[in-house]
């Protein structure tokens, strides 16, 4: 054995340690073993660095370019979606389900494109079926590989093999030889899978991508706060909007997806109506919900007790700003007509007959025209100190006229052990929330009229509710409401490739610190719902509209992608995941494919090399706008690109040295004799343990000599060796280095390679002893 084969042989063993142990990154090793390849003279200058520019590492990071152009146009999405049927179903169902997939697709189209094509919708697949992607990202590989070679032209190796026999001076390969053999491979791959191969895989939960979600659910704990809520039949909600239910102010909490018949819309519209059936997913504390739940909160009472305790206490009076009043400038909070006065507004028009419609946020000014209810003596003593002018009190048979539908009288018992039970009128927020007013308190047979929003409720006190039907049918409707599922599962169905929830930050230069969120109207301005605040390590869920912004507070934020990517051009704001906040450029969607298809044939029908095809079309995405040069850039795994270029240069070593003769040709002269199935065992054992290092192309190259040699010196059929050397290299499985597709899923699957090499040489293996079995069948070795 020559020094340099020495040599060689221990470059070759120290890089695999080093894959092996995961001491070193492995595009770092790569390039260690080209320099000590260049270094040592076992390779030329031009030789180490012909892996740059090797029509395999151009492939590859075109085909990650041509991946993101799909991604970001929503093709891959829809080419995925299918599979998406099967995120509800066992692992068994899903792996099945997807490993065939991936099969058949790589029996037309190349595989290293066929992983990159499935990738994000397997990501997906992996979030929605409340998956790690480490469970599904190998699996996907390893079904790109093994259909593979389904069929002529669907691997260099098959393509090499049957050129070789062209040569050689023999019939060429049919494109479908391959199919029977491949197709063995591709059922026992699978089965292995689904009953050994699935529990060698990692769950690495950690290999979820950015952007997902899964790495906002511990912080937020989104799982304990996510349940679904149904509709019941005759519930006064049917056929409301969601706005006009008042859900979120009401219950705290924010509506997320609503299911109807089975079809799921996230992040529903506040305009959309809702139905008896419908299934809502929502966010929130569950707590919340069941405290307006049916007797616990409040009682209905007969409508005869409001004539008995209200009587005509109650009247209604109108008039204008006084000029000089103090009320001039202030909101209707800030008046202290409530609080200090025991009066309630009605209506509020200005001077010049308009209608207010915000009364919360409106500030009186001079000439302002009110509506206003309370007892006689609280309204007269507002024209005493000047605050009203004008005031002009409105006849029992005329108050409906004026006041419209805002005049309906509910009497509701507050029953022991009621939530609202020792708190303020304020807090239980019957006006904010619905709209009603508290306009007389009974207690001890005693009646307030217009009771101080700081009234304390206690136990058995009556309250004399007064609004419109309608916020009274809500507000019964919405004690109707149970929780009907919690799981947190609930959380994979939320985001799609338009819906989003990310964090995002106040800027430092930020004008909004000390503001609340329903002052600067954000889900009316920007469409998108805020689930949480996180402020001094803690997530709070309720009372956000109100909650003053604070420098260091992240908002939580859920809504469409493109709203998310409008907020992140925002100064005030910092989106901290800009992936989440991409919206898929949908109209490019038909152009990205149109350039995709042209790439995969050109490249089948041989009008240009799959690199240079790959190369124009990556070029091509960008230029059409599909995507940016700078998310071309950031597409490309480059740790990929540098492994594969460092590597390239070791096939080149190995041939140079004449390891690789000098040890098939000693292998198989051993086996010569011992019959054509030893053979087949020997060549396949010597071209399936090269393809882990050595590149497919560069390995059948190799072996074809060897394996048409010895065809002719034992008197083997060639077909049936060159078949065996097809199969055997792209028998690629136990090592992430053998094949792009696997380098593919290393990172966003957070595997080892020690994880490749517990499912991938199980499997090579089997596909050895189907090769051994049926080739020789399949091919006789010495003819019909």
């Amino acid at each position: 054995m020559s020094f340099d084969i020495l040599l060689l042989l221990l470059i070759v063993a120290a890089a695999f340690v080093l894959f092996v142990s995961g001491w070193l990154r492995v595009d770092l090793v790569g390039l260690l073993v080209l320099s000590a390849l260049a270094l040592t003279g076992l390779i030329s200058h031009e030789e180490a660095l012909a892996g740059f520019s090797s029509p395999a590492v151009v492939t590859v990071w075109g085909l990650f370019i041509l991946s993101a152009g799909l991604t970001r146009t929503g093709i891959a999405h829809q080419l995925g979606r299918p599979l998406q049927y099967f995120a509800k179903g066992s692992e068994v169902s899903l792996l099945i389900a997807l490993m065939a997939a991936a099969s058949l697709l790589s029996a037309l189209i190349n595989t290293v494109t066929v992983a990159a094509i499935l990738l994000p919708s397997t990501m997906e697949l992996a979030r929605r079926s409340g998956r790690s992607p480490s469970r599904l990202l190998m699996p996907l590989a390893l079904g790109c590989l093994l259909g593979g070679p389904f069929t002529g032209i669907s691997t260099p190796s098959n393509i090499l093999a049957t050129d070789a026999l062209r040569n050689g001076g023999f019939e060429p390969f049919a494109i479908f030889d391959f199919t029977p053999i491949t197709a063995a491979i591709v059922v026992s791959g699978i089965a292995f899978m689904i009953l050994f191969g699935r529990r060698l895989l990692p769950d690495k939960r950690a290999g979820h991508p950015a952007g997902d979600g899964s790495s906002l659910t511990a912080p937020y704990q989104l799982d304990r706060y996510i349940f679904t809520i149904s509709i019941p039949a005759g519930s006064p909600l049917d056929g409301r909007t969601l706005a006009e239910s008042r859900l979120g102010s009401a219950l705290y909490v924010t509506v997320l997806a609503l299911q109807r018949k089975g079809v799921m819309t996230l992040a529903p519209h506040p305009d959309g109506v809702l139905l008896a059936g419908d299934t809502l997913i929502v966010h929130g504390s569950p707590d919340h919900l069941k405290r307006y739940h049916a007797s616990h909160h409040l009682q209905m009472e007969s409508s005869d007790l409001v004539k008995d305790n209200l009587g005509g206490a109650l009247q209604m009076a109108e008039g204008h700003i006084a000029e000089g009043s103090s009320l001039v400038g202030k909101t209707l909070a800030e008046s202290g007509l409530r609080r200090r006065h025991r009066v309630h507004v009605l209506a509020l028009s200005r001077s010049s007959n308009d209608e207010v419609k915000d009364l919360r946020r409106h500030r009186l000014a001079l000439g302002d025209r009110l509506l206003l209810q309370g007892d006689h003596d609280s309204l007269e003593l507002l024209t005493n100190q000047n605050l009203i002018a004008d005031l002009r009190f409105v006849t029992a048979d005329n108050q409906k006229n004026r006041a419209g539908d805002r005049m309906e009288l509910l009497p509701l018992r507050v029953p022991s052990g009621s939530v609202l039970a020792d708190r303020d009128l304020v807090e239980s927020r019957l006006g904010n929330v619905f709209g009603l007013t508290v306009v007389g308190l009974v207690r001890d047979e005693k009646l307030q009229i217009m009771p101080s929003p700081h009234e304390k409720i206690q136990a058995n006190d009556l309250l004399i509710l007064q609004g419109s039907r309608s916020d009274i049918e809500i507000m019964e409707g919405l004690q109707d409401l149970t929780i009907s599922e919690q799981t947190s599962s609930l959380v994979a169905e939320l985001e799609s490739q338009q819906i989003g929830v990310t964090e995002v930050l106040l800027s430092p230069r930020t004008s909004l610190a000390g503001k609340n969120l329903a002052d600067l109207l954000f889900r009316e301005k920007y469409g998108i719902n805020v689930l949480a605040i996180w402020r001094k390590g803690r997530a709070y869920r309720s009372g956000l509209q109100d909650m003053p912004l604070k420098f260091g507070d992240a908002l939580l934020v859920y809504g469409q992608r493109q709203s998310l990517e409008a907020l992140s051009r925002n100064p005030d704001f910092l989106v901290l995941d800009a992936a989440a906040a991409r919206a898929p450029r949908l109209k490019k969607a038909r152009l990205s494919m149109v350039i995709m298809v042209s790439v995969i044939v050109s490249a089948i029908l041989g009008i240009v090399p799959i690199s240079i095809a790959a190369l124009t079309g990556a070029a091509l995405m960008v230029l059409a706008g599909c995507l940016s040069m700078e998310e071309a850039y950031q597409a490309i795994e480059w740790k990929v690109v540098f492994l594969i270029a460092g590597m390239l240069p070791l096939g080149a070593a190995i041939e140079n040295t004449g390891a690789a003769q000098m040890g098939a040709a000693a292998l198989i002269t051993a086996v010569g004799d011992l019959g054509p199935r030893w053979v087949v065992t020997a060549l396949f054992t010597v071209t399936v343990l090269g393809t882990q290092i050595i590149p497919t192309a560069a390995l059948v190259v190799l072996m074809a000599p060897i394996a048409l040699s010895t065809a002719a010196a034992l008197g083997i059929s060639p077909h049936l060796l060159m078949m065996t050397v097809a199969i055997s290299a792209s028998s690629s499985f136990a090592s992430p280095l053998s094949h792009p597709a696997h380098l593919l899923v290393m990172g966003p699957g957070g595997y080892r390679f020690t994880d490749y090499m517990k499912v991938g040489i199980p499997i090579t293996f089997l596909s050895l002893l189907l090769s051994v079995w049926l080739l020789p069948i399949l091919w006789p070795p010495f003819g019909p």
